[in-house]
Order: structure tokens, then sequence, then C-alpha cells
């Protein structure tokens, strides 16, 4: 059977790192707080692969990860402009566009509820009732926001690189006996291969998405599930027979895409270290939290000082 493992595995063992302690500008962050080794390997099979002479030698190659890691860490905290990184993203060939993922999405049949997504995750994970709040929502953990939104901030944790060694819940669970049936070992895997987006609802059943997205992972019909609500973020999940909105949460504003754009582009450039061919798509699964965390980080910064409440 194939083993599935995430790439953005930190180089900390997870069961003591506590990332609060090294990212105190973001008390609410995950892995991307703990440092994570770029691939040497990946490197060399890279340059091979575009036919280039490579122009690091290993210690070359670890001294300009090292450089990454700082810069990294220094543009989160707020003493580096996002600029910063492009010298050592250049270096360890990491800096360039965005490639996407030009696979059709498969079809997932009966999509799992949020419900089953957030049980999957807490029984693999049992901490993720106290962390996946803090990850997926960032300040408003700290509020007295609804349960069910803390069942979908769960939910988004079974799809991250989480039980180790980094592989996600999702995977650990339908490899373990007693397997659940083929029907939903189908549409987790179905799931789990759709990314997580930010989508302006413009009208019943009709989205489009608010940051870049390659052409097959947009739904080409309506698309049931949808809040009420200006927007939502949530995984566009094609069923084989119509379109559904799943792990969705509903948001009362729309956050500036330039901003969510920045923060991911960095989080792309963190991950290319270990596979360079990443795409943005890729990305977006693999630190799907990255997302909703930073749409709630802003959301927060809007309505702090209002009485207007985000979720009932």
């Amino acid at each position: 059977m194939r083993r599935v493992q995430g790439l953005a595995i930190p180089a900390a063992d997870l069961d003591r790192a506590w990332p609060i302690a090294d990212l105190r500008r973001d008390p609410w962050a995950g892995d991307e707080a703990l440092a994570m080794e770029g691939s040497f390997q990946d490197y060399l099979t890279h340059c091979e692969r575009i036919g280039a002479a490579p122009s690091l030698d290993e210690e070359a190659h670890r001294s300009w990860d090292e450089c990454f890691e700082v810069t990294y860490r220094a543009i989160l905290d707020g003493r580096a402009p996002h600029e910063a990184i492009e010298e050592s993203a250049t270096k360890l060939m990491v800096w360039g566009p965005r490639a996407h993922d030009k696979r059709p999405l498969p079809p997932a049949g009966l999509p799992l509820e949020t419900s089953q997504l957030s049980d999957m995750a807490e029984n693999q994970l049992p901490q993720a009732g106290h962390i996946a709040p803090d990850r997926v929502l960032g300040p408003w953990a700290d509020e007295p926001v609804p349960g069910w939104v803390r069942v979908i901030a769960a939910a988004v944790l079974a799809f991250a690189p989480e039980v180790p060694p980094g592989v996600p819940a999702w995977t650990r669970s339908i490899k373990r006996r007693p397997r659940p049936p083929h029907e939903q070992r189908v549409a987790i895997r179905a799931m789990a291969r759709t990314p997580p987006m930010l989508w302006r609802i413009e009208g019943p059943g009709s989205v489009v998405p608010h940051l870049p997205l390659g052409d097959r992972q947009i739904p080409s019909a309506p698309i049931e599930g949808l809040p009420d609500s200006c927007a939502v973020i949530g995984r566009a999940v094609w069923t084989g027979t119509h379109w559904e909105m799943c792990v969705a949460l509903p948001l009362p504003r729309i956050p500036p895409a330039k901003m969510l754009v920045r923060r991911l582009d960095l989080e792309l450039l963190r991950l290319r270290r270990r596979e360079r061919r990443l795409s943005w798509e890729v990305m977006l699964r693999e630190r799907s939290e990255v997302l909703y965390r930073t749409a709630c980080e802003w959301l927060w910064m809007v309505l702090r000082d209002t009485d207007e409440v985000p979720w009932i």
C-alpha cells in the first residue's frame, strides 16, 4: 500500500515542540513556527531535471537553507519585508512563478460530513481539540465561538501531516483496521486531493475563487452546500454528479486577496525546498490551516473593536 507522507515535517519532536516559544508574534501558529530543513538531494535532482550544473555543494546548500529559515521567521515576525526572501530562495532554486495542478479532480462519490472528519482527526490526534482551534481559527480560538466552528477546525486538521512521522490523520484512519467501507475510503482520498480555497459567493450555487487556482479545480456547474454568507473557505469537491462545498467555514467579510497570496506564496517557497516541482494546489492541500488561520486573523483585526460576531 502506497505511503502518504507530508512534506512539511519540521526538524523537531512534535510531542515536545512548543511553537509559541519560537514565534511569539503569532502564538496561534503551527508547525510553520518550527525549523524545517530543505532537501539537498531534491536540489540535485532538480538541477539534473532542468539540465543545470549545481552551483551549491552540500555545505553551501545548508548555509543558504539556514539563511532562508532565518529570513522566513524574520518576515513572519514583521522584522523583514517579504522581498528579503528572494536572494536565498533564488540560490536554493525555489524562486519562480507558481505552478498549478492540471490534473482533474477525482470523483468523491458521497463526501464525508464535517463531523466525520472531525472525529477522524480526534481519533488519530487526541490533542486535536486543543490545537485545532489555534491552528485554524487563530485569535478566535480564545473567543466564545460556537461549537460547530470548532468542529470545522478539527476537520481541517484531518488533512494536515500531523501524525508522526508526518502523515495526515485521514491516511492513518483508512489504513488501520478495521478499515472504513470502500466508499468512504474513495471519498476521503478525493477530498484530500481537492485543495481548500477562499471562495466569493456570487449567488445561489455560484462561487468564484478569490485567490489563484488551477482551472480544473474550479466548479464548472452550480455547487451545493454553500452557507448564507458573502464568502466561504472550503473544498469544492466533485462527487461525480455534482459539486459540493465541504469543510466550509463561512466568512462575513472578504479578506484582501493580496495579503493572503503573499502569506501563501511564502509558504509555497518554504515547502519547495523539499520538492521543487510543488504546485500551488498541493501547497494548499498540505498547509490548509495556514489559509484558514490567515483569513481568520484578518477577520479578527477587522471585528475586534466592534460588536459584530462572525458566527452564531
